[in-house]
């Protein structure tokens, strides 16, 4: 059995083909090392890298399942991991754990990665059928999903940009050539025209705003989403057939998690102590 290689600081930018052939390694191909549970793939002054941290470096780097890598790029990763312990070590020899900017990142990266986890766990849990089914029975009894609607819409980034349409509007302007020469929507060289759809499944409060229009009519104040602001004007409108549940099924999962995600994080607001501190004049 051979005793691990040493990796020099900086050798893998100066001669990663070295490193390739110095890497830690047995004479029968083993690698890793177990800890327990944990796979370790190094140790770099007694600190472990495990599988895992590796696994996390490559899909980061390239995008790919690790399984898929080849292994000469997946020792290259290693290394880069090696590297980035080496220095962060000698960073910590430095002091610079304890620099209030680092810290503070440091921190912030804790709280992100903590955060996603959460959600993601959330994300992963089944909706309950019987929850399901009685969201479904709510969308087909309900006018936002039993009747479509056409509409052209003019997407600005200010509201005192949509305010200066409405006002064109107001004077007699066409609205399908305002919308080709104000619009930043994708719709911009189509007039605005969006065709038809389901108020229920457009972005809040544009649907609701679709829906409150008679055919022919634009909204007299903008509508504001996380898009921008829009200027809706109602083209016509038709009932259509109920959906199927196969056929909302997967809209109504989504919908269903994004609430309970929702829910969650205004729970956490309600019930954390919170307090905040603004600088004067600032209440």
């Amino acid at each position: 059995m051979r005793a691990p290689a040493r990796i020099r600081l900086g050798a893998l930018l100066l001669a990663p083909a070295l490193l390739l052939l110095t890497a830690c390694g047995s004479d029968d191909g083993t690698t890793e090392q177990k800890d327990g549970d944990i796979r370790i793939v190094a140790k770099v002054n007694g600190e472990p890298i495990s599988e895992t941290m590796l696994d996390l470096h490559v899909m980061r780097r390239t995008g790919q399942n690790p399984a898929s890598i080849d292994p000469d790029e997946r020792e290259t990763l290693l290394l880069e991991l090696v590297e980035m312990a080496l220095i962060a070590q000698d960073a910590r020899d430095h002091g610079l754990h304890n620099d209030p900017m680092v810290n503070a990142r440091m921190r912030n990266m804790h709280h992100a990665v903590l955060a996603q986890a959460m959600l993601e766990s959330l994300k992963s849990e089944p909706i309950p059928e019987d929850e399901m089914l009685a969201r479904f029975d709510d969308v087909i009894t309900s006018e936002e999903h039993t009747r479509e609607y056409h509409a052209r819409h003019i997407l600005l980034d200010s509201e005192d940009e949509a305010e200066e349409v409405i006002r064109h509007l107001e004077e007699g302007a066409d609205f399908a050539e305002l919308a080709q020469e104000y619009s930043r929507g994708p719709t911009a060289s189509l007039g605005g025209d969006l065709g038809w759809f389901v108020p229920g499944e457009m972005v809040e409060p544009f649907g609701r705003a679709s829906m409150d229009l008679d055919i022919g009519e634009h909204t007299r104040e903008p509508v504001r989403t996380r898009y921008g602001y829009h200027v809706i004007r109602l083209e016509d409108r038709r009932d259509r057939e109920p959906p199927r549940f196969e056929d909302v099924a997967d809209h109504l999962e989504r919908k269903l998690t994004q609430e309970r995600i929702e829910g969650y994080v205004k729970d956490l607001r309600q019930e954390g102590d919170v307090e905040l501190y603004r600088p004067s004049g600032n209440d």
